[in-house]
This record gives structure tokens, C-alpha cells and sequence, in this order.
């Protein structure tokens, strides 16, 4: 039986935090019934943590973990897979950005690849034109750079957690997925690539481009390039086993 761990980090999202939990569990429904969500709040100045312990209370496949200083998604995800108990690990985000719908389409194909990466249909859409262009040129030099070929790098991607478990992520900025991404499919391990869309509820006050994070990718991916390509390149030097979904 298919088991699954969804982390639902959050920020200051006293309004989205139950509607992405109900929105979650029923995208469950009829797919995978053994899971649990772990809510990590990180260090809300709203009533973000209250709403978590109350959502806890009212239902046991529910935990919840409160850090005492704002650490960011990437710290929060990897702190997530020490706790993960299941077969499988995703990340929802806590903004209620993606659909009932949506969660489902990539949920269908657990088990079909050791990796299901997603990728959003509808950039234009929902976010910013500078953001888009941006992203799909971060894209594009990855795979040059990688000798990949994905769609996408940062979306809510489902591994396998004993896979992640036993991966040296070296990085907490917002390039933890990267990191993670490359060094599983360069070690060889299948994976499947699935299109959704997005609300675009999430868009609203990123903190992508503050100096900060920008900065602390821009040396994560560098750390990352020069391990892959250059000092560990004989550990990751396999081809990726892609599954047509």
C-alpha cells in the first residue's frame, strides 16, 4: 500500500492554512489513504501556529512543529524528511496555491517513478512576466549545464523518502530542490514529469528576490556544479531513467 508524508511549510498563512489542509486531504481521496502532514510553522508573527495546533487536535494524521526563528522552506524541508515516517515525500505549499485537481494529477502517479517532478502550465498567468522569463532561463542553463532535460526545478516534487534520507543536501536556501533534483537523476534514478496549474494565490509577497536569497543560490548552484562536475563527478555521472506519464 502507497503511504506518503506532505509537508505543508507556511509563513504567516492564518488564511490559507485550513483551506490547504482540507484542500489536501481531500486531493488524498481514493489514491492514498496512509499519510500524515507535517505543518511546519516558521515562526509566524500571526495566528498561523495557533490554527496548526487547533488543525492538530482535530485530527491525529496531523503534526505540527513550530521553529523559534523564521529558517526559510529549504531548512523547513529538510528538517521535514528527518521526521517523515512514509514511503513517500512531497511538499504543498501553505498558501492554498494549487488545487484539489491539481494535487491529484501528480498524486495518480506515485509509484509509477522513483521521482514525479511537476511542472505549472500556466506561468503567464500567474505570475509576473519578469519571473517567467527568469525561470525558464534558470531552466534552460540547468540542463545545458547538467545535461538534463526538465521542465522545471522548484516545483511540489514527490521522491521517494529513503532516497532523500540518504542524500547529502548541502543547501537550506531556495535552491534545495535543485540540488536534490540533480543529484538523484545523476545518480540515475527514474522519474516522470507531469504538467498542473497553479491559482497563483502564492504570488503576492514572494521573497525570492531579495538580495539574500539571491545571493545564497547563486553559491548553492555553484557548490553544486563544481561536486557534480568536478570533485564527486565519478558518484553522479548517470543517466536518468525518464517514465512517459
Amino acid at each position: 500500500m502507497k503511504s506518503i508524508s506532505i509537508l505543508i511549510p507556511c509563513y504567516n498563512e492564518e488564511k490559507n492554512l485550513a483551506n490547504t489542509v482540507n484542500t489536501t486531504e481531500k486531493s488524498l481521496k481514493g489514491i492514498i489513504s496512509d499519510y500524515e502532514l507535517l505543518i511546519f510553522n516558521d515562526c509566524s508573527k500571526d495566528k498561523t501556529g495557533e490554527i496548526a495546533d487547533q488543525l492538530a487536535k482535530q485530527n491525529n494524521k496531523i503534526k505540527v512543529f513550530h521553529n523559534s526563528t523564521n529558517k526559510g522552506l529549504g531548512y523547513n524541508y529538510i528538517k521535514g524528511i528527518e521526521v517523515a515516517s512514509k514511503e513517500y515525500f512531497m511538499l504543498i505549499p501553505g498558501d492554498d496555491d494549487i488545487p484539489e485537481n491539481e494535487i491529484r494529477e501528480i498524486l495518480k502517479y506515485v509509484d509509477k517513478a522513483e521521482i514525479i517532478n511537476p511542472y505549472f502550465t500556466n506561468p503567464y498567468e500567474t505570475r509576473h512576466f519578469n519571473r517567467v522569463i527568469l525561470s525558464k532561463a534558470f531552466v534552460h542553463f540547468m540542463n545545458i549545464i547538467m545535461g538534463l532535460d526538465l521542465n522545471y526545478y522548484t516545483g511540489p516534487v514527490v521522491h521517494k523518502t529513503e532516497l532523500l534520507k540518504k542524500l547529502d543536501i548541502k543547501t537550506y536556501s531556495f535552491a534545495y530542490q535543485v540540488e536534490i533534483l540533480v543529484k538523484l537523476l545523476k545518480s540515475g534514478h527514474s522519474f516522470m514529469e507531469v504538467g498542473i496549474a497553479q491559482t497563483g494565490k502564492g504570488t503576492g509577497h514572494s521573497h525570492f528576490y531579495t538580495y539574500k536569497n539571491i545571493s545564497g543560490i547563486l553559491k548553492s548552484i555553484f557548490d553544486m556544479i563544481w561536486t557534480i562536475k568536478f570533485k564527486e563527478r565519478k558518484k553522479y555521472n548517470k543517466k536518468p531513467v525518464r517514465i512517459k506519464s
